[in-house]
């Protein structure tokens, strides 16, 4: 009776610590989106009339542990949490590739430890339950020797499928995120090149130069850097009036589309591929099923273990629960890793949000220069900048020297 009260609680450990840790949720099909902190950067005054139609955005409460004197961001989970006591979060990008690294760590192998230490106290009272409810020195005989290779050639068709699906999985996301770091550099060079073609077609204009840089400051700010606060088929269905590249185009175009129509639409292009990388492509359902499968494939081991006791007793059992909880951590890591491969967004190992933010801050900040005038060239005549006429003709003379 102790037993079967003993292996009920293990089992019910078990489910309560996959369902805690790993998020796992076998009837919910929704993705649990995490909304990560907007910029709240203020705008120049050249541009406060044009940015003051943005909503304004409060920033969320830091957290800021000992010895960190500023973060990026705020702790969402326990993970983060913890890993902030650890390991400072500034804006360095060495020290900001440690804490998401050591976050990732936490989040995989803390529950990985625990599934296998579950695996490790349960296997021996399982096994023992299993040989009560059998009972049969024949039964005991086939399953110890294995004779017939029954049990063996199940272990063998539920790992091999589980293997093939697990590996394909990783494969893909892996994919994945190869095609999410190409179409954001692809993305950022073209924009950094609007911004240069815009800076050449407004010569003499402030107003209308001022407003194309604060369409392609919202830009950067509303939609290239935010990947969890939004999905990406509701960004890209956004109404023309509110995509700040129409924008764009209607500014700088009078009766047919303006020279930078193709750095727009390119633009855009790169927009598009950057969506669909970043689109969940598989559903929850997928990580439930290979928990089952690695489920089944576990539970071959508590009948092996049941007939191996007949020769060995417990500390036969013993033993083997040491080699079946290397097996739960290595099969746990595994899926650990497919997970946060399905988070790019998301603060981890396996973050593409950190390296997007590298790679934006040179742009943001020459709009945030061009925007405050610090970037322009100022001769006696007043504000100009190097321009294309309609034809295309780029005009040299603005870059010659006087004497010249």
């Amino acid at each position: 009776m102790r037993r079967r009260q003993y292996l009920s609680s293990s089992v019910f450990v078990l489910s309560l610590t996959v369902s805690t840790l790993f998020g796992f949720r076998p009837f919910s099909l929704q993705h649990r989106k995490v909304k990560q902190p907007r910029s709240w950067r203020t705008s120049s005054a050249e541009v406060g009339a044009q940015m003051s139609l943005l909503p304004t955005v409060t920033p969320p409460e830091t957290i800021r542990p000992k010895g960190a004197e500023s973060l990026p961001f705020r702790a969402e989970n326990v993970w983060e949490k913890m890993a902030l006591k650890i390991a400072k979060a500034d804006e360095d990008p060495s020290q900001l590739t440690d804490f998401v690294q050591l976050v990732s760590i936490l989040r995989v192998g803390f529950p990985a430890l625990a599934l296998a230490i579950v695996a490790n106290l349960s296997y021996p009272p399982m096994s023992m339950a299993l040989a009560n409810v059998i009972d049969d020195s024949g039964v005991f005989a086939v399953i110890s020797q294995d004779a017939s290779q029954y049990i063996q050639n199940i272990l063998t068709t539920s790992g091999l499928v589980f293997a093939l699906l697990v590996g394909q999985t990783y494969y893909f996301m892996y994919q994945q995120q190869e095609k999410i770091y190409l179409a954001l550099f692809q993305e950022v060079t073209i924009a950094k090149s609007l911004v240069e073609q815009v800076s050449l077609v407004c010569r003499g204009r402030e107003t209308l130069y001022s407003r194309i840089m604060a369409c392609i400051d919202r830009y950067v700010k509303e939609d290239l850097t935010r990947f969890n606060d939004k999905e990406p088929a509701e960004l890209i269905s956004a109404r023309p009036c509110d995509d700040p590249l129409e924008d764009i185009l209607y500014l700088t175009s009078v009766g047919e589309p303006s020279i930078i129509y193709q750095t727009v639409r390119s633009l855009r292009q790169a927009r598009a591929f950057r969506l669909g990388a970043l689109q969940r492509k598989l559903p929850a359902l997928h990580m439930t099923l290979l928990w089952v499968l690695g489920g089944i494939v576990l539970c071959t081991f508590p009948l092996l273990g049941a007939g191996s006791q007949t020769i060995g007793g417990m500390r036969i059992l013993i033993v083997q629960a040491w080699y079946l909880s290397f097996i739960v951590f290595g099969m746990a890591l595994t899926l650990g890793v497919i997970y946060e491969l399905q988070r790019p967004g998301e603060k981890g190992a396996y973050n593409a949000r950190m390296v997007l933010t590298v790679m934006v801050a040179g742009l943001e900040e020459e709009l945030a220069q061009r925007l405050n005038g610090d970037i322009g060239l100022v001769s006696s005549d007043g504000w100009h900048e190097p321009s294309i006429d309609g034809d295309g003709a780029f005009e040299e003379e603005l870059l010659m020297p006087k004497e010249f």
